[in-house]
């Protein structure tokens, strides 16, 4: 048997040869536009994955070491379960990569961040043919082929693994541009056509009031098309910014699973130098993904392309399992996390997924930047909302720099921006998300004493 992942249990049951054919690793697979980006965005989701599979046992475990609780169904082939999934019977679908790459896009899938559990793959055969010549001579072939470029071996991977990414212009996007260029060639006719009407009159009038006239009407128009010039501009640099942002999530993670795999062993040993740099790449294209994330959003929100998912859930778990993300780095600042819930915290509707993000952006913010003390979270309803507030002892944001705290790219200039990494878009986008849900985000701090950040949302918001 080809393709087949080893493990210790399998080679209990099989003869397996000793050199690896090639390394594979596990994919998660989203409907384009599901909002799945990690492994915390398939709480509660349905998950598709090969019957009785590695992936399934991997995945299985992955999801429960992190509390997450995905319903896992397992179907015979990947055809089926990338079927399912374009139907909408499903959420997300697990695949090998070569799988993946080659049949993603027919389905209108796409690959997320979710990368786990590198595999080598091997031949397979009955158990009482260990150490036969067959697995011998599968074994001396494949040394040879891969001292030799110009090989079958070679001559296969490329054809069956090299991953061909190219970049289009969105359709709505080329739309676009064809009437801008129709609605200027028409203004164009239109403004050749006006000019000659002020021709024929002002002939009739003074040469002061003619000179008077033409000059209004040139500026006017002037102001028109470089107005209509700067809002096309204006958004075509947001859908431009959201379209390349995306792109560049495909070789980070690409980048992420590698280093991965690379950390792991599985392409040769290494020394303590070697993995130091390579954690410092890992860690550095996690921000790097992180950093593109927020961009992606802050551009789909100004060009009204961010859309919200209204759901009826309970408040108080959620918010505690986002306070139980922040809990590791708090404990190793040696802070104080601290969560006070009232007891007329019930259910709401809302865009959980969002609204979660507000709140771990703004614990995240209140951890990074308190050196010593304690971070705390209120929760209380307050008529027809629920008030949220994030608490820290940290040092505080000086007067002069609220006005400007939420607009995107602002970072306040004391010295912790140098310090603490980041683009200054996490504030500006939790205003955005707040306010589509009906929300508003407000500040109070003392230079030197703390801060706190308070969240107002409706306790029902329907997507009227």
């Amino acid at each position: 048997m080809p393709d087949v992942a080893y493990t210790t249990a399998r080679e209990k049951a099989y003869a397996f040869h000793k050199a690896p054919v090639l390394s594979d690793w596990f994919q998660v697979y989203a409907e384009k536009g599901s909002g799945i980006k990690s492994i915390v965005d398939l709480d509660g989701k349905r998950v598709l994955v090969l019957d009785r599979s590695v992936q399934q046992s991997s995945f299985g475990q992955m999801v429960q070491g992190f509390g997450i609780n995905s319903v896992l169904t397992g179907l015979p082939d990947y055809k089926a379960i990338f079927e399912k999934i374009a139907a909408g019977e499903a959420d997300a679908a697990i695949t090998n990569r070569f799988y993946g790459m080659a049949h993603a896009a027919k389905y209108g899938l796409e690959d997320t961040a979710i990368i786990f559990n590198p595999t080598r793959l091997f031949f397979a055969a009955p158990l009482q043919q260990a150490g036969s010549p067959l697995l011998t001579s599968i074994d001396t072939r494949l040394d040879q082929f891969k001292q030799d470029p110009q090989s079958v071996y070679y001559t296969s991977l490329t054809r069956w693994t090299s991953e061909k990414v190219s970049f289009t212009l969105p359709a709505w996007v080329r739309v676009t541009g064809l009437i801008i260029g129709v609605a200027l060639i028409m203004s164009l006719l239109g403004s050749l056509v006006l000019k000659r009407q002020v021709d024929h009159r002002t002939r009739e009038l003074q040469e002061i009031n003619r000179d008077m006239e033409t000059r209004i009407r040139q500026r006017t128009a002037e102001l028109a098309v470089a107005m209509q010039k700067a809002q096309a501009a204006d958004h075509l640099k947001s859908a431009f910014l959201a379209s390349m942002s995306h792109e560049l999530r495909t070789p980070l993670n690409s980048i992420i699973g590698f280093t991965g795999i690379l950390l792991q062993g599985l392409a040769g040993p290494l020394n303590e130098e070697q993995k130091k740099q390579l954690l410092m790449v890992q860690n550095s294209s996690r921000h790097l993904l992180a950093l593109i994330n927020d961009v992606l959003d802050i551009s789909k929100i100004e060009a009204d392309q961010l859309s919200l998912s209204f759901s009826t859930f309970e408040l108080r778990p959620s918010i505690e399992k986002t306070v139980k993300l922040v809990g590791p780095l708090a404990e190793k600042k040696g802070l104080e996390l601290a969560m006070e819930i009232a007891p007329d915290v019930g259910g709401v509707t809302t865009d959980q997924r969002r609204l979660e993000q507000i709140i771990l952006n703004l614990l995240n913010n209140a951890v990074k930047f308190t050196e010593k003390g304690r971070v705390s979270l209120v929760c209380r309803a307050d008529k027809d909302s629920y008030l949220l507030s994030v608490s820290d002892t940290g040092m505080g944001i000086r007067a002069e720099e609220i006005p400007g705290l939420f607009q995107p790219f602002h970072q306040i200039d004391t010295g912790l921006s140098r310090k603490h990494e980041g683009t200054g878009l996490g504030l500006s986008i939790c205003k955005k998300l707040i306010g589509m849900m009906g929300g508003a985000i407000e500040v109070q701090s003392r230079w030197g004493e703390g801060s706190t950040f308070t969240v107002r949302f409706l306790k029902n918001r329907g997507e009227s």
